[in-house]
């Protein structure tokens, strides 16, 4: 169970201004689930996770206030996981209006398969590809948002996944995502995935290559993981087809290098990364003017506006218990960015506390410094926001 507590701030004249206060204004939280399996004979396991989860805060009312005359701005406000497109409807939204969201749902309903050199997954699952770290352009279904700081679990989709091996490949995956066209209620080829991927190991590296059919697109990924003086370095690149066109294709990669080391008797760790959106633009409003990118916005698989970013991340072990973490990400087309300063106390085995604030920083237009309302001039940008959250397992 989570609960969580924010503080938000717009600043700068802003596009809230029109319906209340620009901060600070306070929201707040909670998350539950429920995970459990069920182990019927040697090889057979069902798996199923029950979330729920209320939020709710001025924050929100001001938003859903603005969407009335703007309705964009709805899509400011969280809402609840959709199944609109998935094969089975498992999320029911209790309540939902200006003051709150309250819904519920089941995350994960999964029956595996284990044999000895295949295993077959089928129903709402998770699956992750790829080597990047914060930006992830290998990893189609449900990716984070490269601003998440927790990540304790990705949203599930439902599929069927075969995993194996084989000769010279250690790991074998076939996935299958089948999804509903919302206008007829049928599973549509056109709105489907399916992908395979396979890893293998030569010349002191780990190689992935992927192929898949995503939506109407063809996509073909290929991905590197070595060490290099006790470091770890890894990159992924993609190129996706528009419409299966290799004529009309986009490429995105992400790069990244990561070490651990022991200074002054604490553990620190490391972490940059650079990646290159194929889809975005130098300029935000170009961006916005661009359906491939939009459509992959709405999609949740792609979560910023430009080319070029530079991220990053380092943790200091203060304490056993007790770690510090900054995170940065920069727009280097346009400057702007993401500070993430946050402190994670492990209160007691089963209790965590997480503290931190989350600085956007930039000139008016830019992604992170926000895009000025064309008429007003006043900002539609994200606020500097600290939070508090308690996590308690059990």
């Amino acid at each position: 169970m989570r609960a969580q507590g924010s503080s938000s701030w717009y600043g700068k004249p802003h596009v809230l201004e029109y319906v209340g206060d620009t901060g600070p204004l306070a929201d707040g939280g909670f998350d539950g689930r429920l995970n459990g399996s069920l182990f019927a004979g040697e090889h057979l396991t069902l798996e199923a996770q029950y979330q729920a989860a209320f939020t709710g805060g001025e924050s929100r009312r001001q938003i859903w206030r603005l969407a009335q005359g703007f309705p964009t701005a709805q899509s400011l406000a969280a809402g609840a996981p959709s199944d609109e497109h998935r094969l089975f409807s498992l999320t029911g939204v209790l309540e939902e209006n200006e003051d709150c969201l309250l819904y519920h749902r089941l995350d994960r309903l999964s029956a595996t398969y284990a044999g000895d050199r295949m295993t077959v997954r089928a129903g709402r699952q998770a699956l992750t590809w790829g080597n990047g770290l914060i930006f992830n352009p290998m990893d189609l279904l449900n990716p984070f948002s490269p601003s998440d700081v927790v990540r304790d679990y990705k949203t599930g989709d439902d599929m069927l996944v075969l995993q194996g091996w084989a000769g010279p490949f250690s790991d074998l995956q076939l996935a299958y995502v089948p999804r509903k066209n919302v206008c007829t209620g049928d599973v549509s080829g056109s709105e489907s995935s399916i992908a395979g991927k396979a890893k293998f190991s030569a010349f002191g590296s780990d190689w992935d290559v992927m192929a898949a059919r995503h939506y109407k697109d063809a996509v073909a990924g290929f991905g590197m993981v070595r060490y290099v003086l006790n470091a770890a370095w890894r990159m992924d690149f993609t190129i996706t087809a528009l419409g299966g066109d290799f004529s009309d294709s986009d490429f995105s990669a992400v790069t990244n290098l990561d070490y651990s080391w022991i200074w002054g008797g604490h553990n620190f760790y490391g972490l940059c990364e650079l990646y290159y959106n194929g889809f975005g633009r130098n300029d935000p409003w170009d961006s916005l003017m661009d359906p491939d990118l939009l459509i992959r916005l709405d999609r949740g698989e792609i979560y910023t506006l430009g080319r070029w970013y530079a991220s990053g991340q380092l943790q200091f072990e203060a304490h056993p218990l007790v770690n510090l973490f900054l995170s940065t990400i920069i727009n280097l087309d346009d400057g702007s960015l993401l500070i993430q300063p946050r402190i994670s106390w492990d209160a007691l085995s089963s209790f965590n506390i997480l503290v931190g604030t989350d600085i956007p920083a930039g000139s008016g237009n830019t992604e992170f410094g926000g895009l000025d309302e064309p008429f007003t001039g006043k900002s539609m940008g994200s606020p500097v926001k600290a939070y508090l959250l308690g996590t308690w397992y059990f």
